[in-house]
């Protein structure tokens, strides 16, 4: 079957009209070069579609698809490899131990072209298990692209997540210092998604930072002075609401109305994250 298409364009007061043939084929590629002609080393793609069972989920996927994974590749390549599996939805290739939810998010992402108008979002139930299978199989362009933007869209926790199940141990230090650092309170799904050790981890911290380290030094209860809590005068300067006149200080955190307000050191949290994790992301006591 074929058919023309005629396409005009216009530069300036020149207008071009360019005609094209195309050959639709209704049937899979016969491996058949005709004489003289030659197939583009890169743009000749193999319409064979493949059939794949997953948890009694049946799919059609283009064969050239799934060739872009190591793992396929060598299936296919296989001399042994029955040539009707996969041909019919009777005969499909089955595949064990692996989720059918987790397979239609990696033929999401491999199908989503970035001139496409729809465009999935980039989120962790997306991404992460759409690289799980782009890990496993070996699909090692589409790994390289969904890596940063997993380090790009997910959240902290979820990064924490990615970086435990993938192996990635320079993720879990920034990730945790930034949860340490972060002034609202662990949700209830996160914390069951971080578990108890990362959980501790961060309570303990934020515990010593943000509460022990806000009291005065002196440990009683009552009123101190600037200079016991470490704190040094350098000025004064007029009040932006009330316009009265008030003391500027400096000292380990922000002084207002007479309180501290804690403002932990990063260092000092980076090091005992660091501390952890080099003890293997758990405590001894």
């Amino acid at each position: 079957m074929c058919g023309y298409i005629k396409q005009v364009a216009a530069f300036g007061c020149l207008q071009i009209t360019t005609t094209f043939r195309l050959v639709f084929s209704m049937s899979t590629d016969s491996g058949h070069t005709p004489e003289g002609k030659k197939r583009h080393s890169k743009f000749f793609f193999d319409n064979t579609l493949v059939v794949i069972e997953i948890e009694h989920v049946l799919f059609n996927v283009h064969k050239y698809q799934l060739m872009k994974s190591e793992t396929f590749a060598d299936m296919f390549k296989a001399a042994n490899k029955d040539p009707e599996e996969g041909s019919t939805v009777e005969k499909p290739i089955v595949l064990e131990g692996v989720k059918a939810s987790d397979f239609e998010c990696l033929l999401t992402v491999l199908y989503a072209t970035r001139f496409s108008n729809y465009q999935p979002a980039p989120e962790a139930s997306l991404i992460i298990p759409a690289f799980r299978l782009a890990n496993k199989w070996g699909f090692e362009d589409l790994r390289s692209f969904l890596l940063p933007l997993a380090e790009k869209e997910l959240s902290d926790v979820d990064k924490i997540m990615f970086a435990r199940e993938f192996d990635i141990k320079e993720w879990l230090a920034p990730a945790h210092t930034r949860l340490c650092q972060r002034t609202e309170a662990l949700t209830s799904d996160e914390a069951k998604k971080l578990g108890t050790e990362s959980l501790l981890l961060i309570l303990r911290i934020r515990e010593e930072f943000y509460h022990q380290a806000a009291s005065p030094s002196t440990g009683a209860r009552g009123n101190y002075c600037t200079s016991c809590c470490g704190y040094s005068n350098y000025g004064t300067s007029s009040c932006n609401k009330c316009g009265n006149y008030t003391s500027l200080c400096s000292g380990p955190f922000p002084y207002i109305n007479g309180t501290q307000k804690p403002q932990p050191d990063v260092t000092s949290i980076q090091s005992k994250v660091q501390k952890w994790i080099d003890e293997g992301c758990s405590f001894s006591t």
